[in-house]
């Protein structure tokens, strides 16, 4: 494995040459250690697109938690893998990178594979932006063949917050050699003063809870709302709008991530455990360059220390990206409770942008693939909002194949409302014929969710 280093002010990467294993089904693909301040670092791992690396666009890819690894994102929803029972891997047909090659980053330092040193664990959306800006910074310089490519940026669940944050970041500064081209928010939390009360409104409307339940939980959520808009501390805001959240959890007994699917185990990610034995191979880690790393799903002190500012609006951040003409996606799974797709909608109803009013009085289109509706979207302008039938929290996890068409089309800027048969597309496919119950104890229902949001 030759290493490359390149010093950078204060910062340097330790990046590997492009690589093919085996392992990794001989995928091509470049993990990489970019070094932060005080021996910190991060973590990132880039797929070459199955189709045409050479020009094909560039997406970054970011878990949530807060301190959720982005690894959960490769192996176990969009990326070119699945892990096994076995702990092998299998390759995944639906996969992002059929058509566009997708960076992966454990981010903020601190998260799975990346290291907290002797740096203090980040606070703010604007530290960690000016982290990524760096991390992207770098990686264009390491591997210049990105340099000018379409950039887009997607994640889901907290990544709500980063994705706004880090795309207003990116368009203010205006220095990262990219076409930045969209963003792309998958059941994200964005706009708590309106996604918090959506509990009551989801659960019952799909017969979760009972109508005593709703009526006190709705009443709660009225007044935990009125803090979230007056800014209050979060210890205030917690007080108030925690107790309805765990209401509904005791009484709804149901995966919060989506309430079709039983919990497996007390995490409700059975899969958690066979990734995390594969990351903790010892060939694994030397093929990644992380020799000896624990890595883990989702790192409990970086969520405690950056959980005070869950209820912080990303709307602002994300306006500056709309206002840029950056092409923006919000979509979600409507089996998903935790960022349900009610309280996504009431959040991008009540946007502040230039089409505001159009967008309120725009009507739903269905969205159909292989003849059959699968979701429907309201869209303006450069602003859209899709609901995926028959998914949870992780829509390219339930639905892989609706899912893979839909960032397809929003990298093509296609507005077709019909997500062509896989056949009919460019794709990889043309080549080679998934309850938050958590079994909540006392302490995590403290917390709004510990480790809840990927």
């Amino acid at each position: 494995m030759q290493a490359k280093l390149i010093f950078l002010i204060s910062f340097l990467v330790c990046s590997s040459i492009a690589m093919q294993n085996p392992i990794f089904l001989n995928e091509t693909f470049y993990p990489g250690l970019v070094k932060m301040q005080n021996d910190s670092d991060i973590f990132y791992i880039l797929f070459e697109s199955r189709n045409n690396p050479s020009s094909d666009p560039l997406i970054l890819w970011l878990n949530g938690g807060p301190g959720c690894s982005s690894l959960l994102g490769l192996f176990q929803e969009l990326g070119p893998f699945r892990v096994t029972k076995d702990i092998t891997l299998v390759s995944n047909p639906y996969s992002w990178n059929n058509n566009a090659s997708v960076l992966f980053v454990d981010q903020p330092i601190g998260t799975g594979f990346s290291s907290l040193g002797k740096s203090e664990i980040l606070k703010t959306e604007e530290e960690i932006s000016q982290h990524m800006h760096k991390v992207l910074q770098t990686f264009l310089q390491t591997y210049p063949q990105y340099v000018n490519r379409d950039f887009y940026i997607a994640g889901e669940s907290y990544a709500g917050q980063y994705i706004p944050a880090i795309g207003s970041y990116i368009v203010k500064t205006g220095d990262l050699q990219i076409k930045f081209r969209g963003v792309a928010i998958g059941n994200g939390w964005v706009d708590p003063y309106y996604q918090r009360p959506s509990y009551a409104e989801f659960t019952y409307k799909n017969g979760l809870i009972d109508k005593e339940t709703y009526k006190s939980t709705s009443q709660q959520f009225v007044e935990c709302a009125k803090l979230i808009k007056a800014e209050a501390p979060h210890s205030e805001q917690s007080e108030v709008c925690e107790p309805p959240f765990t209401e509904i959890v005791i009484n709804s007994s149901a995966n919060f991530y989506n309430y079709k699917k039983p919990c497996l185990d007390s995490t409700c990610f059975d899969e958690d455990n066979n990734l995390q034995k594969f990351l903790t191979r010892k060939d694994v880690q030397q093929i990644l360059g992380v020799d000896g790393r624990k890595w883990t799903s989702c790192v409990n002190n970086v969520y405690d220390e950056m959980i005070t500012l869950e209820n912080r609006s990303a709307v602002k951040d994300l306006l500056n990206v709309v206002e840029a003409n950056i092409e923006v996606l919000i979509y979600s799974g409507d089996l998903d409770i935790m960022c349900n797709y009610l309280g996504g909608e009431q959040w991008t109803h009540n946007f502040e942008w230039k089409n505001k009013n159009q967008f309120q009085a725009e009507s739903y289109q269905n969205v159909t693939m292989n003849g059959q509706v699968i979701g429907k979207v309201k869209s303006v302008s450069n602003f859209s909002f899709h609901v995926v039938h028959e998914a949870g929290h992780m829509v390219s996890k339930d639905q892989p194949e609706a899912a893979l068409q839909l960032i397809n089309n929003f990298i093509s800027q296609k507005k077709d409302l019909n997500l062509s048969n896989l056949s009919e597309q460019k794709s990889y496919l043309n080549i080679m014929n998934f309850q938050i119950l958590y079994f909540l104890n006392a302490y995590l229902l403290a917390h709004f969710v510990n480790k809840l949001l990927y």
